[in-house]
């Protein structure tokens, strides 16, 4: 459904840009005004969904393909107006990144897959579902029904614009200059495919995940159900996995051939002429645009569809990251915006000491009080809080968080925390070491599967441990490990063209070299914060010194540990009595120079803790071995537990040295 430039007039793009402005005008400033920055991860979720359900090509009439769009999926979460901002951001990415729709031809796009297909599929959908309950599974029925009325509805408007240029742009023997094929052509072929093959997957794909997003207590737009809320982060992070499961299955798009009907090249419209007049004239208009046309950046054009599997996946994983990280960002910056207009709106507790009392109409409340309970953290009456303070706090409060979360883990009824603390290092240790010495992905991925299993099997939150894992030494890794990425460093087959006098590209070794280092990286952290997660402090330095960690450097990680957070709940205590001390206006130098008091502050009292916690540790017997709560018991599971893993290191050493 994506209409390259080649194949409509200048006038007719201009025409459907002209149209399609006002309706990009009118959501931004709806968007604005009900969406929010909480919103907006949902936003960024959901066209990125899209974006991700095109690359799904499906085999259609003639051997050509069709593909969902998910453009009604979108609008039932957010609104009409929503869907049409996401949606032309995905269409915008497809364009420029992949050469997928022309950029001339990008408003004719919008008008039909992000205007036409959510609000028609959205219109059908509320009056099919005006008296369902909030939580009736009928509700994904009557969105599927919108999804296909709305792809169909928008695969008509495509056949329309298609067919009237043969009869409005052609030269004086009447032959035409743009798409060859009238009304008689275009409307059976695109209503045909669409309604026989992309619209059931439509309205398949949105049912399934209407009904998903209803299960984890999302609620739908314009519908309100009473529950605990639609962006509750736990939740959120199961959709993103979902959406890079779905990811990662993009290369079975690759599995149906052929182009979509109407997105030919200039040799495939020759072909189609050909096949239907006989002629072997390609109109002249079209050879133009073709030749001139814009095909995308030099590498990533059709997805990578022609180097394989391995190029699709990376195509889909870069326009998911692109558009996302372009949504997160308007959606930050909106929260900004919201803040300074929340902090300059008269407050209700700002009363002027003279002059006359403004009425009930001229009072505004503040955020915290129309915020939900949950949420509301309300400001002391009178000053504003120092951000450079505020965020100390937060800080504070997140690694504080982060430590009850853990020592939670880790005394959950799973399969690791039942395991011996000197079972779970040398296992996990030996995985970490072959992890570091191979360089093949399949091993790594074999050991990022073991992984997971380890993680569903203790009971631990997935999405929480794969963010705080691969969002930090990877991370950090990819972008030291960037350059090496380059021809001038990797030699090999360009991936992306950067530069081409003198050429600069990415090339397909060094993205290899890049992603196994990456890979390596994240399983042997994930490994490590596993152990970790799953396992007590102090049984887990109980391990160590069962293992034969001399004691003193036992000693030392256990107190170091149990410092950290004895002087960041003091440190948290000094913030929170200053701020509740401050009035008025606190300048960020001002923050800054407290918080460089309260470390010097904090420093002394370290020292003067030291004295007394081993004066404490001494009357009580102290002689240098730290003893655990508990005797460490050897398990017969404890034994089978690292068999596997003696197994699975055995099994990967002997691929890595079997491939040589």
């Amino acid at each position: 459904m994506h209409i390259p430039d080649s194949v409509l007039s200048p006038s007719t793009c201009a025409v459907a840009a002209v149209a399609m402005t006002p309706v990009w005008a009118i959501a931004a400033r709806t968007a604005r005004r009900t969406l929010g920055a909480r919103q907006a991860p949902l936003l960024a979720l959901g066209a990125a969904f899209c974006f991700t359900v095109m690359m799904f090509n499906l085999p259609a009439l003639g051997g050509t393909t069709a593909h969902p769009v998910a453009g009604t999926l979108l609008a039932v979460l957010l609104g009409p107006w929503a869907a049409a901002i996401g949606v032309s951001t995905a269409l915008a990415v497809q364009a420029l990144l992949f050469g997928d729709g022309g950029i001339l031809a990008y408003g004719a796009n919008c008008f039909t897959m992000a205007f036409v297909l959510p609000f028609v599929g959205y219109t059908v959908y509320r009056l099919l579902s005006a008296r369902l309950r909030p939580d009736s599974p009928l509700r994904a029925l009557c969105a599927g029904i919108g999804a296909y009325v709305g792809l169909n509805a928008a695969a008509a408007v495509v056949a329309v614009l298609l067919g009237l240029q043969p009869v409005l742009f052609h030269d004086a023997a009447h032959r035409p200059l743009f798409f060859p094929f009238g009304l008689r052509i275009t409307l059976p072929a695109m209503l045909g495919t669409h309604l026989l093959i992309a619209g059931p997957a439509e309205a398949i794909v949105t049912v399934l995940a209407v009904r998903a997003v209803q299960a984890m207590g999302i609620e739908l737009y314009g519908v309100r159900s009473g529950g605990a809320g639609a962006l509750r982060r736990a939740r959120l992070e199961t959709v993103w996995i979902g959406l890079l499961a779905l990811v990662a299955l993009t290369p079975l798009g690759l599995l149906a051939k052929g182009s979509a009907w109407g997105e030919w090249s200039g040799d495939e419209l020759a072909a189609q002429i050909k096949l239907r007049t006989g002629s072997d004239l390609v109109p002249a208009g079209f050879a133009e645009q073709e030749r001139r046309s814009y095909r995308g950046v030099g590498g990533l054009q059709d997805y990578g569809a022609d180097r394989g599997g391995i190029a699709y996946l990376l195509a889909a994983s870069a326009g998911v990251a692109v558009i996302a990280g372009v949504l997160l960002l308007a959606g930050r910056l909106l929260g900004r915006r919201e803040s300074l207009a929340a902090a300059s709106a008269p407050r209700i507790d700002s009363v002027p000491e003279s002059g006359p009392v403004p009425g009930p109409d001229s009072l505004v409340l503040p955020d915290w009080m129309r915020e939900r309970a949950a949420d509301a953290h309300p400001p002391a009456p009178g000053r504003r809080v120092n951000r450079f303070v505020e965020r100390t706090l937060e800080e504070f409060a997140r690694g504080a968080n982060a430590a009850m979360l853990a020592e939670r883990w880790a005394h959950r009824d799973g399969l690791l925390q039942r395991l011996d603390a000197r079972c779970k290092i040398a296992g996990t240790s030996l995985l970490i070491l072959v992890a570091g010495l191979t360089a093949s992905p399949l091993v790594l991925l074999l050991l990022f599967g073991w992984t997971l299993a380890m993680i569903r099997l203790s009971r631990l939150p997935i999405g929480r441990i794969l963010l705080r894992v691969w969002l930090t030494a990877p991370l950090f890794i990819a972008l030291v490990a960037s350059p090496a990425a380059l021809s001038c460093v990797t030699p090999g087959p360009a991936a992306l063209t950067l530069w081409r006098h003198p050429e600069v590209a990415v090339t397909w070794s060094g993205l290899q070299v890049v992603g196994v280092l990456v890979l390596r990286v994240g399983v042997a952290v994930g490994l490590a914060t596993l152990m970790t997660l799953a396992t007590p402090w102090q049984q887990l330095v109980s391990g160590l010194r069962g293992l034969g960690v001399p004691a003193i450097f036992v000693s030392v990680l256990l107190l170091c540990y149990r410092y950290v957070q004895l002087l960041m709940r003091a440190a948290q205590e000094r913030f929170v009595a200053r701020s509740c001390r401050t009035v008025g206006a606190l300048s960020n130098r001002q923050g800054r120079a407290f918080a460089a008091g309260g470390i010097a502050a904090l420093f002394g009292r370290t020292l003067a803790l030291t004295e007394e916690v081993y004066d404490a540790m001494v009357a009580r017997g102290w002689d240098g071995e730290m003893r655990a709560d508990r005797p460490a018991r050897w398990s017969p599971l404890d034994s089978v537990w690292l068999a596997a893993a003696i197994v699975l290191a055995a099994v990967a050493l002997g691929y890595r040295y079997g491939m040589r």
